[in-house]
């Protein structure tokens, strides 16, 4: 409910703002993955098992549900803003953002968060398929950013 919460509140913000650049958003949300991606995959971090487990345990399913709730919070947001210059833009933005989160979070949660695969059970290579999730997800985001800009 949070989540929700907060991407509703994500959505008003962006709606309010005299302008908004979906550009600019994803290479944003590109660049947090990327930091993440390279803060989990560090070396003090891949050689402690604690904070692993806590990375896949605690920070995956957190991340699974954030992208999946917040940009259907944002996409709510339609209902606060629809009025404002940019509520419709805001809220079309927060649906496909959505949309395109179904087929990468498919593969956190089944690589990652709930391995239905024995191979896929051990921490250590979940860790990493966390790692590459969030390196990759941030590329494509910025790649897809400066693709819009041009």
């Amino acid at each position: 409910m949070l989540l929700l919460a907060l991407g509703i509140y994500f959505g008003c913000v962006l709606s309010s703002r005299p302008t908004f650049s979906i550009p600019s958003i994803l290479n944003l949300i590109g660049i947090v993955y990327s930091i993440t991606a390279v803060i989990v995959l560090y070396e003090t971090i891949a050689q402690n098992d604690e904070l692993k487990k806590m990375a896949v345990g605690f920070f995956a399913p957190v991340i699974l549900w954030a992208q999946t709730v917040v940009p259907l919070g944002v996409a709510l947001s339609w209902f606060f803003t629809r009025d404002s210059s940019h509520g419709s833009a805001v809220a079309s933005f927060g649906f496909s953002f959505f949309s395109y989160s179904l087929l990468p979070l498919g593969f956190l949660d089944a690589a990652v968060v709930f391995p239905q695969i024995v191979t896929l059970l051990p921490i250590d290579g979940r860790h990493k398929r966390l790692g590459f999730f969030l390196l990759l997800s941030g590329l494509i985001m910025q790649f897809v950013a400066a693709l819009l800009s041009l």
